[in-house]
This record gives structure tokens, C-alpha cells and sequence, in this order.
């Protein structure tokens, strides 16, 4: 369960995600803070409205900045604009960088039209360490009363590894959320496609995709390649465990 939703306000790229942040507070377990980064020491502060809480933080580093504002519980909405190639690429690098450098979970929101959209789907990598993934997006599916889709992909580079292999896994990953969410329609899927490529093609016409990295690292290639490309909301689970060894902070609904 995450304690805040923090949105990152104040651009065009903004509005999407304060639309998507304000739909998922209604389980969210506290209405969501805007933060606004001003880059400019010299612009004025932007309006702020008593009904939408909003922290105005001056700083030339956008990424730096928010990471400084968050906390590890905490999931952090920000946009990103999917309004023509160069744009995209400018916005999506800008997304891996405070992907990279915040310490909690985030959503990242395109310009898509998400009103006829259905389903949420888990891309899982490494199964031994999937359950915080699939565990967010089951709580997601849930709140939504959406079925859920477990994407596992087998390929390893040039040649594909067997299927068959991670059977096992991914379906004991399905039983177990079944116990601990009966009411979920969920369904596992393997391929032998690029993750990736799969992932993407997963998620066309999905309400949400759930990944998970691990805090104080570059985000790898698979997040890299979709979020260059997303294609719908993309929450980013926080993998990093704590210093004892307990499971990792999960930013859940409910």
C-alpha cells in the first residue's frame, strides 16, 4: 500500500497524469499532492488551488528535485508526451531519468485515450522475484474488477529459450493469487518473443502495464524500450528490498 500519490503538475505532459491520478484516488488512501518543479529561478510560481494540494520546489533538475520530495511508500504520477518521434524521445529519456533516481514506485501516463481501454497486465522477468509485480497488479485488477494477464517471455537474445520451462512458475504464480484474490479473472502467458516487443504489443489496448525495477539502478532495457514507446499507463513497481531482507515496499491500491 503506498501512503501518498504525489503527481508531477504544471505542464501540458502534466494533465494527463493528473487525470489518471485523479481517477485512482478514489482508492487511493489520501487525496493526491501535485509537485511542481520550476527550472527557472526567474519564473513566477504557478496558481495553486486550495481543493488540489501542491508543492512548488525551484530546482534546475527535474528528477533530482522530485526524488528529494518523495518517500519509498510514496507513488509518484508524472506524464509523458506522445505527440510526434523527437518529442517522445526528449519526454521518454526525461521518464527514464526520474524512474532512475526516485526511491518509490511510479506511474508513467501517455496522451492516449484511456476511456475504452480494459485489463491490466503484469510483465514478469526473472520469476523467483515476480511476486511484488504480479501482488500490484493483482490489487490494481481488483480495484478496477478487470481481468489480469501475467506476461512472461523466455527469450534470451538471439535464440529463444523453451516455454516450458517457467510452466511451472508462472502458473504457481496464479495460484497463489488466486488465494490471495479470489475475485480476479487472471490468466498466465508465455512467449518466446523479444520482452519487450511483447510486452508492448501486450498492452495496446490495456488500461494499465505493471513492471518492476530495483531503486538505484539504470532501469534496464526492457523498461527502456517501453517507455521510449508506451503505449498505455505504465506503473513501475519499486523491487528494492529493505536493509533486513523484508519484502520490498509495493505501491498497491487498497
Amino acid at each position: 500500500m503506498f501512503s501518498r500519490l504525489v503527481v508531477a503538475v504544471g505542464s501540458e505532459d502534466g494533465a494527463a497524469a493528473a487525470a489518471w491520478a485523479s481517477a485512482h484516488a478514489s482508492w487511493a488512501p489520501a487525496p493526491p499532492i501535485g509537485i511542481h518543479v520550476v527550472t527557472d529561478d526567474s519564473a513566477p510560481a504557478p496558481p495553486s488551488s486550495p481543493s488540489s494540494p501542491s508543492k512548488i520546489i525551484r530546482d534546475p533538475d527535474i528528477p533530482q528535485a522530485i526524488a528529494a520530495f518523495v518517500r519509498a511508500d510514496d507513488l509518484l504520477v508524472i506524464g509523458t508526451g506522445k505527440t510526434g518521434f523527437i518529442r517522445s524521445r526528449i519526454f521518454g529519456s526525461l521518464g527514464l531519468r526520474i524512474v532512475s533516481a526516485v526511491p518509490c514506485g511510479v506511474a508513467v501516463i501517455p496522451q492516449v485515450d484511456l476511456r475504452f481501454r480494459r485489463g491490466v497486465v503484469a510483465g514478469v522477468g526473472s520469476l523467483s522475484g515476480a511476486g511484488p509485480i504480479v501482488s500490484a497488479a493483482g490489487a490494481e485488477a481488483a480495484a478496477r474488477a478487470e481481468t489480469l494477464t501475467v506476461l512472461h517471455s523466455s527469450y534470451e537474445g538471439v535464440v529463444p529459450a523453451p516455454v516450458e520451462t517457467a510452466a511451472a512458475q508462472l502458473e504457481q504464480l496464479i495460484a497463489d493469487l488466486a488465494l490471495s484474490r479470489p475475485g480476479i479473472e487472471s490468466r498466465a502467458r508465455r512467449t518466446t518473443r523479444p520482452p519487450a516487443e511483447a510486452l508492448l504489443d501486450a498492452s495496446r489496448n490495456a488500461a494499465l502495464l505493471v513492471l518492476g525495477t530495483h531503486r538505484g539502478r539504470p532501469p534496464g532495457p526492457v523498461i527502456h524500450d517501453v517507455l521510449m514507446n508506451i503505449n498505455a499507463p505504465v506503473l513501475i513497481v519499486n523491487l528494492a528490498a529493505t536493509a533486513d531482507g523484508r519484502r520490498a515496499v509495493v505501491p498497491t491500491a487498497r
